[in-house]
């Protein structure tokens, strides 16, 4: 491997969702959980039919569709820990992806016509069929330092990784 200017390893974190936007999420969907069901007490007393019963069930389910959704989509807690042999991110649900620099084909960074970096993408040499050769991307919003990353990226880097700047948006 080619020498590196990185001499210990640097953890940057990506704390995932904040407290203030999963707060506000969990009481408007509790909102409307309670608006939906008093809505249903409401016409039950004054039209007792199972079309009140059957409307208040699907609400109900497609509120919970919707909060699966929520899941499937919201920002997981991650930390990328970049060191002179490799880059490594886990998240907090257990996925770990990590990269030897050898096994690194470029990481890309993107900027804004201003200068200021929206993301660092790195990709990886594609050695196994059905591999993507994307291996991650974090954005601005993504991650605490994104500038320290990029620097340190930059630093640790093996002369035969490929870094690619790139202002988009233009």
């Amino acid at each position: 491997m080619a020498s590196s200017s990185l001499e210990h390893e640097q953890v940057f974190i990506g704390p995932g969702l904040s407290l203030f936007k999963r707060l506000v999420t969990i009481i408007g969907i509790i909102g409307v959980t309670a608006l939906i069901l008093w809505i249903a007490v409401y016409q039950h007393s004054s039209r007792n039919d199972a079309s009140v019963i059957g409307s208040s069930i699907a609400a109900v389910l497609f509120v919970a569709g919707f909060v699966y959704y929520l899941r499937l989509i919201a920002p997981v807690p991650f930390t990328i820990t970049v060191s002179p042999q490799s880059v490594v991110k886990r998240s907090r649900r257990g996925e770990v992806i990590d990269l030897p620099w050898e096994n690194i084909a470029r990481i890309k960074e993107e900027f804004f016509p201003n200068g200021k970096r929206i993301g660092v993408t790195a990709y990886r040499k594609v050695t196994e069929p059905g591999q993507k050769a994307k291996a991650w991307a974090v954005y601005r919003d993504d991650v605490t330092d994104i500038d320290g990353l990029a620097e340190a990226l930059k630093q640790a880097m093996p002369d035969s990784t490929n870094w690619q700047s790139e202002t988009v948006h233009e």
